[in-house]
């Protein structure tokens, strides 16, 4: 069974129907956001494509390059920092990677990879603002898989203290339990806007451009030239009309072109169509382009955006890449990490014997936030030979294995603490103890 033709194991679709609003029937969407019309109540408008999750992908994702790699550059990278569980205590830094939320996490389902799951959570995000991962669930209760759920199919019935989801699938809604991640949204806050509404604009200018540069390198019925004789007595006729323009095509057209005319007098030649410089439309694209990255929190040095390729550096380039993690992903890590500890987390049991854990994102193989070994290894050197470290901290720092007896401090020789806080002295070292004396032997005082 496949992602967009899965029914969910949940009862029978007439045992839910009260889950689908008679709006959300008419708009397709998920109830409480797309029923309420593209433009949240305010009317389509007709310049523009209706911001709907379909039009964002047609008119976006499949149309337009920008968005495209924008929303490919998220979604690409987010997957480089998996959700891992860490102890919440903090007595280990290691992650237990033999929790079954990890486990479960690693493996989702039998057709989709981790990486796969997170790549698609990040799209629908972009693109409708929200994201649904089904849980389906053993006889215990506890997760056994996640399928992501397309946003446009699914609809929430809300109440009191709770929410309720169905799945819209060959014309009857089932109810299923999910796993519900959201951007903020302004008017709504159990919805989300996605980044693609506001780009929207930005992108219909763009494909507009685009098209009219097609159609224009397509001829569009305008002649490239024109060719005036104001002296002739009288009018060619249409043979001798054919015959001048096969001549000036083989002369001038193909291979040919660039090739110097010589014209007899009283002819005249004007050029009606465009030259590639006047095609470029440089103002007007780089509005865009840098009004679409932004929408999406992506430098444009990273999409390959013209608007950043004009500045670009290998330095600059490194910036960009740690700034869009730093102001961009984080902020969606911490989004979706909460998610999963409110949701999916407790349903793996939180009883009196169970450790306390919580989920969050490791970024410790993300190359753009990761030092160089130079700065990491001077950074671990200074702070053990300070005597901030332990020896297998040290080690841990630097990447090697920590070894036996590892875990103490070294204090540097010329630091010794001769009084504390309270101004009451300290003595460091214990003295050593004396060897007893030989037999015979008085001791010295």
């Amino acid at each position: 069974m496949g992602y967009l033709s899965r029914k969910p194991r949940s009862p029978a679709a007439q045992d839910v129907a009260d889950l689908v609003p008679e709006a959300a029937k008419m708009s397709g969407g998920l109830a409480g956001l797309l029923s309420q019309g593209s433009n949240w109540g305010m009317g389509p408008d007709p310049e523009y494509p209706a911001s709907t999750f379909l039009n964002h992908v047609y008119q976006g994702f499949d149309k337009n390059e920008l968005v495209y790699a924008c929303i490919e550059e998220k979604s690409t990278s987010i997957a480089e920092a998996p959700v891992r569980v860490y102890d919440a205590a903090q007595r280990s830094r290691d992650p237990i990677d033999t929790h079954p939320l990890r486990q479960l996490i690693a493996n989702p389902n039998p057709l989709m990879t981790e990486f796969e799951m997170y790549e698609m959570l990040q799209l629908h995000l972009d693109l409708a603002g929200n994201a649904f991962w089904e849980i389906v669930t053993d006889r215990a209760g506890r997760p056994v898989e996640l399928w992501p759920l397309r946003p446009d199919l699914v609809r929430m019935k809300r109440s009191r203290s709770s929410l309720s989801y169905g799945y819209f699938v060959d014309g009857a809604v089932y109810p299923v339990d999910v796993l519900h991640f959201r951007l903020p949204s302004p008017v709504d806050p159990l919805v989300g806007t996605p980044p693609m509404r506001a780009a929207l604009r930005a992108t219909a200018l763009d494909n507009e451009a685009t098209d009219f540069v097609k159609a224009l390198l397509q001829n569009h019925a305008i002649p490239g030239v024109v060719i005036t004789m104001a002296d002739l007595e009288h009018a060619l006729d249409e043979a001798t009309t054919n015959r001048l323009k096969t001549k000036w095509k083989q002369s001038y057209g193909g291979k040919r072109r660039g090739e110097p005319a010589f014209l007899q007098a009283g002819m005249d030649v004007k050029a009606l169509g465009l030259n590639l410089k006047d095609l470029e439309f440089p103002d007007l694209r780089t509005i865009s382009e840098s009004r679409i990255c932004m929408s999406f929190g992506v430098p444009p040095i990273l999409v390959g955006a013209k608007i950043g390729l004009d500045r670009s550096t290998f330095a600059n380039y490194a910036e960009a890449r740690k700034s869009f993690w730093e102001e961009t992903l984080m902020p969606l890590q911490k989004r979706v990490a909460s998610a999963i500890n409110a949701r999916l987390l407790p349903m793996f049991g939180s009883g009196s014997g169970v450790r306390r854990v919580v989920a969050r994102h490791d970024n410790s193989e993300v190359l753009a936030l990761r030092e160089d070994e130079l700065a990491r290894w001077t950074r671990a050197t200074e702070a053990f030979r300070a005597g901030g470290l332990t020896l297998n901290d040290y080690r841990r720092e630097v990447g090697k294995e920590p070894v036996a007896g590892g875990d103490v401090f070294f204090v540097p020789s010329g630091i010794i603490a001769t009084r504390d806080a309270a101004g009451n002295m300290q003595q460091v070292v214990e003295p050593a103890a004396r060897p007893a004396p030989a037999p015979g032997a008085t001791e010295e005082p």
